[in-house]
């Protein structure tokens, strides 16, 4: 549960903070000056639970290194709902305003069929239709009694890509409430024994830009001899260059945005 508050609390602030980015690449500046406070208070709430806003040191092998009692339970809680009250009002005014929905629909779009030729992942899969979530597809730990919904939209334009972020702010708050109310008792992490020799073994989960891939291979010895990580930024990254095509180069900025991809992702 701890593993999956913190997954889900980094989606929330890397959603808030993108939809504030596209408000401003449209010159759309309530949204993006909202977006860009609101993004640090869901930040704050992994720093409450690790003391790091970035999550550093939550995770180790065998569970996580922090725990959260009652008390901060009720806390996270009560900071949770203010920081998803900030954002709907803040993301609302950009639904709101027709200029924004004009820059936004119709722009770098991908067919569906594209998308699943590319093999798109995360955001910008589920804005072209495709119900493609390692949560549902691959879950583990928690996820495999708590599912959250899957967002989607089917034009796969920029407004798309945004929307889908929005319906996924809504639900990962959702899912996270639900699991600070019923935390259960017992250690927070276990031993871990030695590797297995002579094994391979592959690990997915759904980051918030889509799906990360971990893969491992051991010696005859239990060490590592090889180890890939497949960022979602590899998947993604034809899709903004189809998303492109056709269009003017003034859009680029926003486009690029709707997917915001991680170059040294890309290259790992």
């Amino acid at each position: 549960m701890l593993r999956a508050i913190a997954l889900e609390l980094e989606r929330l602030a890397n959603h808030c903070g993108d939809l504030g980015a596209l408000a401003g690449d449209v010159g759309y500046l309530p949204t993006a000056a909202y977006c860009g406070r609101i993004r640090g208070d869901f930040l704050n709430l992994t720093a409450e639970i690790c003391g790091s806003r970035f999550g550093r040191g939550m995770i180790r092998p065998g569970g996580v290194l922090f725990d959260v009692d009652a008390k901060l339970a009720l806390e996270l809680t009560c900071r949770l709902d203010a920081a998803l009250k900030d954002v709907k009002d803040a993301v609302r005014l950009m639904w709101d305003a027709p200029s924004v929905q004009a820059r936004f629909q119709d722009t770098g779009a991908i067919t569906t069929r594209t998308c699943e030729a590319l093999g798109l992942v995360g955001p910008a899969a589920r804005a072209c239709g495709v119900e493609r979530d390692i949560r549902q597809d691959f879950p583990s730990g928690v996820f495999r009694f708590a599912q959250i919904p899957i967002s989607k939209w089917n034009t796969g334009d920029v407004f798309a890509r945004a929307w889908v972020r929005w319906l996924e702010i809504q639900r990962s708050g959702v899912f996270v409430r639900e699991q600070l109310s019923s935390l259960p008792e017992g250690l927070t992490r276990v031993a871990v024994g030695p590797l297995i020799p002579s094994h391979l073994a592959v690990s997915l989960t759904e980051g918030w830009r889509g799906e990360i891939s971990h893969v491992a291979i051991t010696d005859r010895n239990g060490r590592f001899t090889r180890y890939k990580v497949v960022d979602p930024s590899f998947r993604n990254w034809m899709g903004l260059a189809i998303a492109m095509r056709e269009q003017q180069i003034s859009d680029f900025p926003l486009c690029n945005k709707s997917f915001n991809l991680s170059y040294c992702g890309h290259d790992l």
